[in-house]
């Protein structure tokens, strides 16, 4: 290969990794990334930024010195298992509401994650709630979404090798 033909070469796939920046592929990249990175919240019960998770307050339903301990929301009684259960769980099994409200939109310089979710803010920013509905007291902020610098570094090293693959 002459110089020129290198130069030609290099051109083309400058052009096509242009063309892939520029595209929604980045962008679901980015929104998938960071879905996935949100959801491990809820596994960790706690926030991970960086190599560390700043671990959610406690919940009362697993504290067997309170009132709380084993509270079902359902049934508003006791119940072995929410003594175990994760916090932010939900009392629905398998579905998670919370975690798995959790979704992306394009937007003109990336995504927004968000949760639709009503009481997603609540736990995310611990603000005030009701128990059953009557009762006014503060929810501890339980953050999920956030910045982090491990998403941010998982993020990168994904697009780079998206780069290498179409410089190849």
């Amino acid at each position: 290969m002459d110089i020129k033909e290198f130069e030609r070469s290099l051109a083309e796939k400058m052009k096509k990794v242009q063309e892939w920046v520029q595209s929604d592929d980045i962008k679901d990249i980015l929104g998938v990334e960071a879905i996935n990175h949100y959801k491990e919240s809820f596994e960790n019960e706690g926030f991970k930024d960086d190599e560390t998770i700043q671990k959610w307050p406690d919940v009362k339903r697993r504290d067997s010195d309170s009132a709380w301990h084993g509270h079902s929301g359902q049934t508003g009684k006791f119940s072995q298992a929410r003594t175990i259960a994760k916090i932010l769980s939900g009392e629905t099994g398998e579905t998670e509401e919370l975690k798995s409200a959790l979704t992306y939109v394009k937007i003109d310089k990336g995504v927004r994650v968000s949760n639709p979710k009503e009481y997603a803010k609540v736990h995310q920013e611990g603000l005030q709630a009701k128990i059953y509905g009557k009762k006014v007291f503060q929810m501890p902020a339980r953050p999920f979404i956030g910045n982090s610098k491990l998403l941010k570094r998982n993020i990168e090293a994904k697009i780079l090798r998206e780069i290498k693959k179409l410089l190849k």
